[in-house]
């Protein structure tokens, strides 16, 4: 069973009327919906909240960050590994200003951050008695901006229960995102008697099944396809449907292609992985979306699917096809292309329906037509897989991007969760990091510009312990937020930080030298050109890590064990050649016949 869907069924609070104060409340209904870690900053703004923290029955450890965004940053994290939400606690709702772009990125990546804030004293002179009990007249909502899919102002002490529990069943509904909750200190601080119910009586883990008619109409375009493709997004992965998809596919013998957050929604070396599509796709998945006739879309927005054919220019990976779209909100069927059959319903119990109302439309002829696309599938992996591995740099001495994603891959187990930042990195471990479990590859979406891995990456660990957890960033994102090293170290959370410090040695055309005294748009530099390099392995043990610097590729392997053997946090600083201009591949590197 999820963790998410935990929270509904596994929780044991009962029915309570006893004298609390308001931040008693909101701490013991946070930790009846599941909520067992709360990362912020503390203030005179939710100081009454935070007591409430410590208080018994409640015990919920507090993770005291830097800066705002990274607490969001954290809590995004922590849903992506496991699917439950952190809670960020800040003194006031100005703290939402400053975790803007944090919040941006949990609304358009669908994860789920409970916010709560607090402030001086209640804004509203009209405002209700924080002692009201009449019901419905001591909170109010409203569509939120900023990043938030929905906000509330506690505006009655005797509210606090069922604006938290508006606010989980927001946070955790058909599709997760960040949500807000005010809480005026004087609420916090006021006592009174309160009740709650069992959360059995508030909350439905029932997903949301498909029309039947409309599955036998998809399964029936599906049935009769020739080159159907299955294309997984996220939600694929929020759902905890991979499995459901594996099999699907598996009956169909239809190749699985994965956009935006779908990655690990089958395992890479299952013989039906056709890579990705999308701006960080493959050139073997663009070049086989081109060539299916049915697509079915599982989870996913399909905002990111244009490809590049073999004269550069961008073309509509769905040009053509008919498209099957499965997605839990209406509002996206339809959305950016026009659908054949479109199917509102979580991606489980649709994939579910859909390969039970295949059985006995499958037949022999058809199976056999689609063997041929199974061996184009198959040739187009291999050789974009065999591209991939003759750009990595395995066997030179200086150390490109691809090769530490390479030498991890070696060391670390198959369930391990590597979280990404951001810029080309990110590009580069989709196409040399295999990744078999889903909710192991954590990378932001675009609208994050840096700063976002390590908190994320911490966050993650806090919600799988026994996982092992690597944080693989850029020098100029890992600057950003490598001040929330500290909290690892403090709470003593061992993730391991690998650091591409790009001011390596110099490498063009092949070859390597002395670091060329020019400069470059876009690096750090001197002014006479020299690079401009931080020691990251002395700044991390300053900060209480251990610590590797890593000059040669030989050097990978053993300084990754180490870190991974350390009883605490540590980091590796990976010293990556300068001026690559052939790191990562690109799309239209394969010149594949889009007709």
């Amino acid at each position: 069973m999820r963790q998410r869907e935990a929270v509904f069924c596994a929780s044991k609070y009962r029915e309570y009327r006893v004298k609390l104060a308001g931040g008693q409340v909101i701490a013991k209904e946070l930790r009846a919906y599941g909520v067992r870690y709360v990362a912020g900053v503390p203030g005179y703004g939710n100081s009454a909240l935070l007591e409430g923290l410590n208080a018994p029955g409640a015990g919920i450890p507090f993770i005291r960050v830097v800066n705002e965004q990274s607490a969001v940053h954290m809590a995004d994290g922590y849903f992506r590994a496991c699917g439950s939400a952190m809670a960020v606690i800040l003194p006031s709702r100005t703290g939402i200003l400053s975790a803007t772009a944090a919040l941006s990125n949990c609304l358009s990546d669908s994860c789920g951050v409970i916010l709560v804030t607090g402030d001086r004293a209640s804004d509203d002179a009209n405002a209700a008695p924080v002692s009201s009990t009449q019901a419905g007249a001591g909170w109010d909502t409203d569509l939120a901006s900023g990043g938030l899919k929905q906000s509330w102002k506690v505006r009655g002490f005797s509210e606090l229960p069922q604006a938290i529990h508006s606010a989980f069943n927001s946070v955790l509904g058909a599709r997760p995102g960040p949500v807000h909750l005010e809480v005026p200190l004087e609420i916090q601080n006021h006592t009174d008697h309160v009740s709650s119910e069992s959360l059995q009586n508030r909350l439905a883990p029932n997903r949301l099944r498909g029309d039947a008619a409309v599955i036998e109409q998809a399964a029936g375009v599906l049935a009769g396809a020739e080159r159907p493709i299955l294309l997984a997004g996220g939600g694929v992965v929020a759902a905890d449907a991979t499995s459901e998809l594996n099999a699907l596919a598996e009956a169909l013998s239809a190749p699985v292609l994965v956009a935006g957050n779908g990655i690990g929604a089958i395992p890479h070396d299952h013989d039906l992985n056709a890579g990705s599509v999308g701006s960080m796709g493959s050139a073997c998945g663009t070049a086989l979306l081109r060539k299916a006739d049915v697509v079915v879309a599982v989870g996913s927005r399909l905002s990111d699917l244009t490809g590049v054919n073999g004269g550069g220019r961008s073309v509509s990976g769905l040009a053509g096809k008919k498209l099957i779209q499965i997605d839990v909100e209406r509002d996206e069927i339809g959305k950016r292309y026009p659908v054949e059959v479109g199917v509102v319903a979580d991606a489980k119990s649709a994939l579910v329906d859909l390969k039970s109302a295949l059985n006995g439309k499958l037949t022999r002829a058809t199976g056999a037509r689609r063997q041929a696309f199974i061996e184009l599938m198959r040739d187009l992996r291999g050789q974009w897989r065999s591209s991939v591995a003759s750009k990595s740099g395995a066997h030179e001495t200086f150390i490109r991007a691809p090769r530490p994603f390479l030498e991890l891959r070696k060391v670390l187990h198959r369930d391990a969760i590597a979280v990404i930042g951001s810029g080309a990195v990110a590009h580069i471990a989709r196409e040399h990091f295999p990744v078999y479990v889903p909710r192991t590859f954590l990378s932001a979406g675009a609208s994050v510009a840096g700063g976002w891995a390590v908190p994320a990456a911490i966050g993650a660990k806090l919600a799988m312990p026994a996982r092992q957890v690597v944080c693989v960033v850029e020098d100029s994102d890992f600057l950003q937020s490598m001040q929330e090293m500290a909290v690892s170290v403090m709470h003593c959370i061992p993730v391991v930080f690998v650091v591409f410090n790009q001011s390596g040695p110099e490498f063009v055309s092949g070859a390597v030298g002395s670091p060329a005294v020019r400069p470059s748009i876009g690096e750090f530099s001197l002014p006479d050109g020299r690079p401009y390099s931080l020691a990251f392995a002395d700044i991390a043990r300053s900060f209480g890590l251990d610590a590797w610097r890593v000059e040669h590729a030989s050097q990978l392997e053993g300084a990754f064990r180490r870190a991974l053997d350390s009883t605490g946090p540590a980091l590796v600083e990976v010293m990556i050649a300068r001026h690559e201009t052939d790191a990562a591949i690109r799309v239209g590197d394969l010149q594949f016949d889009a007709a």
